[in-house]
């Protein structure tokens, strides 16, 4: 079973809690005829894939086999590293183990990773998947499948983490429990509320002080965008529903597919030319991106708090502040905004490799 997988995942707009009941009717009885799932981790996700090869293996006894679709050698290494942890699964142990369809780097005329995919290739057609993992961020095999779900429900009897960080102007709060995540973080801001209101819900410009997003784009006016971001070299994206806030102003989302997550950002007004903002966000962490981050959930957490937020936050005030002073004729000062917030953009990009 191969291509019709993605078009399954694609009428259930890539949830996988919709799309299990469907394989489950299919495969769930004792005559299938399937050998193996074929996953292609570029149409499907990461995650994705990742869930429904456990799926099958755990439930109808049947293989995955992960497959490229003319993948960069970026994209070929992580299809490599999810066949190889499907392949060490505890539920495949019985299983026959087929070969998985990477052959496709051979037709590169170039690749985007260094040392290229095809060093880690033996001359018997045989991937280094252990140099490989260590090369692109530091675990070995084992430890990205210690990091790897079973998709089973566990009650949580863990009490969530709390951490606080507070200086002169940027107050932050982070709890965390297993993969959810909420931040609550504040900045005062030197415009009025009704000012940062109308820049920051205007959601196609986020990327100007969000380097880490890709892009975000309106699908139709009743407010869905999608979203698209690159943490660590590995992409996300999602789809939203958001409101415009009126008291106080300010924006509210809430993801309706792809990366969970949900927030809320508010602009409380501290006099007719200043205002205090505040963000609320809650996320759940894919497990692929949690495998990038050692000592989940401190080192994401600070990250999200300390970097990811902070320095966009940050951003967003000197970008407003640049957009105003150019408006009003001042070109020196604007320039000199964007310049520090330019510097400031390189270096959270150069923090997000």
């Amino acid at each position: 079973l191969d291509e019709s997988i993605a078009d399954l995942a694609e009428f259930h707009a890539y949830n996988f809690d919709r799309i299990a009941p469907d394989l489950r009717s299919v495969f769930g009885g004792q005559e299938r005829g399937c050998t193996a799932f074929v996953l292609k981790p570029a149409l499907l996700g990461l995650e994705l894939s990742m869930r429904i090869a456990s799926l099958a293996q755990r439930e109808f006894n049947i293989n995955a086999v992960f497959s490229s679709s003319f993948d960069s050698g970026i994209g070929l290494a992580f299809t490599a590293i999810l066949a190889s942890v499907a392949d060490n699964s505890p539920y495949s142990t019985d299983m026959t183990k087929y070969s998985h369809g990477l052959g496709t780097f051979s037709m590169l005329g170039g690749d985007t990773l260094s040392p290229p995919f095809e060093t880690y290739v033996s001359q018997e057609g045989m991937l280094n998947v252990p140099s490989l993992s260590r090369a692109l961020y530091g675990l070995s095999l084992d430890e990205i499948s210690d990091r790897l779900p079973t998709y089973n429900a566990v009650a949580s009897t863990v009490k969530p983490a709390v951490t606080s960080t507070e200086s002169e102007s940027y107050l932050a709060t982070t709890s965390s429990e297993g993969r959810d995540i909420t931040v609550s973080v504040s900045l005062p801001l030197p415009f009025s509320d009704g000012i940062a209101s109308s820049r920051f819900t205007d959601l196609p410009q986020m990327s100007r002080w969000s380097p880490w997003l890709n892009s975000v784009t309106y699908l139709d006016e009743a407010g869905l965008t999608e979203w698209n971001l690159n943490i660590r070299g590995v992409k996300f994206s999602w789809k939203a529903k958001s409101e415009v806030l009126t008291e106080p102003k300010g924006i509210e989302w809430e993801s309706v597919s792809g990366l969970k997550n949900r927030g809320v950002v508010e602009f409380e007004p501290t006099s007719d030319n200043s205002c205090i903002m505040k963000l609320k966000m809650s996320i759940i962490m894919p497990y692929i991106l949690v495998s990038l981050f050692q000592g989940m959930p401190s080192v994401v957490q600070e990250f999200l708090q300390n970097k990811l937020l902070k320095w966009s936050l940050e951003m967003f005030r000197d970008v407003v502040k640049a957009d105003l002073a150019l408006e009003r004729g001042d070109n020196e000062l604007g320039d000199a905004l964007f310049g520090a917030v330019e510097g400031r953009a390189n270096a959270l990009e150069e923090a997000l490799k």
